[in-house]
């Protein structure tokens, strides 16, 4: 019994080993569900952007060695300042993301990507007291094209940091409610967050297989 708990113990020990201490990998099947932080730039017809903060969840899914699925679902508040003393800008964002991405390095523990996909957003102009500013009554959905780059720092098989920048084609002059400037508004996104991931049945089966065959 006691040579029976001692070889349990192990294996257990053994794998908590495997999983924490291995490299990370993108490997095929490999499903990641996370949370991160965002930092929005505005570029708009306000004089001065402002801090500008959101959060949201993150997926991906390796389809392949080198090519990925990712997605981005969430939310932010952009900010900005009229110099003239005129209102502030607070717009709620809902957005949604979807692209495809090349992964530089999938076996290694740091994986450089870049990516590109469509994005459909929702965004309700108003003053930072709430208020709906003069000339967006209505509050808008959109769709554009977004790209950017980013990487994968892989702490273990299941765990990575992700840190990505990206920017969408401009399709809207009416982000902060104002409708007189010469160019559309531009927003542009960090965000920084971690992952888990999920592996095929195969990989586990692997794992515990050497694992067995380490205590045989």
């Amino acid at each position: 019994m006691s040579q029976y708990l001692l070889r349990s113990t192990g294996s257990i020990l053994l794998l908590c080993v495997l999983v924490f201490a291995a490299e990370g990998q993108m490997r095929s099947n490999k499903f990641g569900v996370g949370a991160s932080g965002s930092y929005f730039y505005l570029n708009s017809d306000f004089d001065k952007a402002s801090p500008s903060f959101g959060g949201g969840a993150e997926l991906s899914y390796s389809l392949a060695e080198y090519v990925s699925i990712r997605s981005s679902m969430g939310f932010g508040f952009l900010q900005a300042k009229n110099n003239a003393g005129g209102p502030s800008l607070s717009t709620a964002l809902v957005f949604g993301n979807l692209s495809l991405a090349l992964d530089i390095s999938p076996n290694g523990e740091f994986n450089p990507f870049i990516y590109a996909g469509a994005s459909g957003f929702y965004f309700d102009p108003r003053t930072g007291n709430g208020t709906p500013l003069a000339g967006a009554n209505d509050k808008l959905i959109k769709g554009t094209v977004v790209g950017g780059l980013g990487f994968d720092w892989f702490w273990s098989e299941f765990i990575s940091l992700t840190i990505a920048a990206e920017g969408g084609l401009p399709v809207t002059d009416r982000l902060d409610g104002l409708s007189i400037g010469t160019q559309k508004d531009l927003v542009g996104r960090v965000s920084i967050g971690l992952r888990y991931y999920f592996f095929d049945q195969d990989f586990i089966t692997r794992m515990l297989k050497a694992v067995e065959e380490r205590y045989k």
